[in-house]
């Protein structure tokens, strides 16, 4: 029993040295340089050990996705956890920490180039790809954690629709819950597209192209087309900067 026990410890350290080695591959070379014999050479062992982990490259990097959304989970609850401490000593209305809470998370995934440089460029790795380097068999392993991920953003808005902040029209094509989270993802990962796109210019209206204004901003028009008023978005705000000078907006890294 001892010797079963000890033998699954080792198993996990490799599995856990031969991701982390995959990681820091893809950080500092791309994931073009991401090879088997590449891992085998950065944990010192012949690459017919990593193969007893993972059977190919898509798995590995199927693994190495699930490593990236936990992480993102993980930060986005110990988030969420101090926002909601935040709204019950403050007595923050209602509607307002609905809007609020969608200002807040907006700001998190704004926030997770700095907060979790690895795991959030990684993903960004995978989706600029145009190639298909996760087969359809790996890939619905990582589905669930993925859906987990985005189903955080759709709870905040069918809330936001209970308490009457937004609108809502079933008959209206792709103005459901799914339909609206699906945008404001876009509207947010867009932010941080545009933002690098603009790096070589930012300098001549710093405002213009600051990621952080521009997914608010984008995030509250949003949120008025679907039926917030400005005196809400403007109290959300004000409650979202309490947030901020409370140290309560955003997480220590994970």
């Amino acid at each position: 029993m001892a010797n079963t026990g000890r033998r699954a410890r080792n198993r996990a350290a490799r599995h856990k040295q031969i991701t982390e080695a995959a990681s820091a591959i893809l950080s500092e070379e791309g994931i073009a340089a991401l090879t088997m014999q590449e891992v085998a050479d950065r944990v010192d062992c012949a690459v017919g050990t990593i193969y007893t982990y993972f059977n190919s490259k898509s798995a590995l990097l199927a693994a190495l996705q699930m490593d990236a959304i936990r992480v993102l989970a993980d930060s986005h609850e110990a988030a969420a956890s101090a926002w909601e401490e935040r709204f019950e000593a403050m007595d923050v209305d209602p509607q307002v920490a609905a809007v609020t809470r969608m200002f807040a998370l907006t700001k998190l995934l704004l926030s997770w180039p700095e907060l979790q440089p690895r795991e959030f460029d990684f993903l960004q790795v995978l989706i600029t790809t145009q190639e298909e380097v996760i087969s359809m068999e790996d890939a619905v392993t990582v589905i669930p954690q993925a859906l987990t991920l985005f189903a955080e953003g759709r709870v905040l808005i069918d809330a936001a629709v209970d308490l009457g902040v937004f609108d809502c029209d079933p008959d209206r094509p792709g103005d459901d819950g799914r339909g609206r989270t699906v945008r404001w993802m876009a509207a947010t990962e867009g932010s941080v597209l545009v933002a690098q796109a603009g790096a070589s210019v930012a300098d001549i209206d710093p405002d213009a192209w600051n990621r952080f204004n521009v997914g608010l901003r984008n995030v509250a028009d949003l949120m008025m087309a679907w039926g917030a008023s400005r005196e809400l978005i403007e109290a959300a705000t004000s409650a979202l900067d309490d947030l901020e000078a409370a140290d309560k907006l955003l997480p220590a890294a994970i």
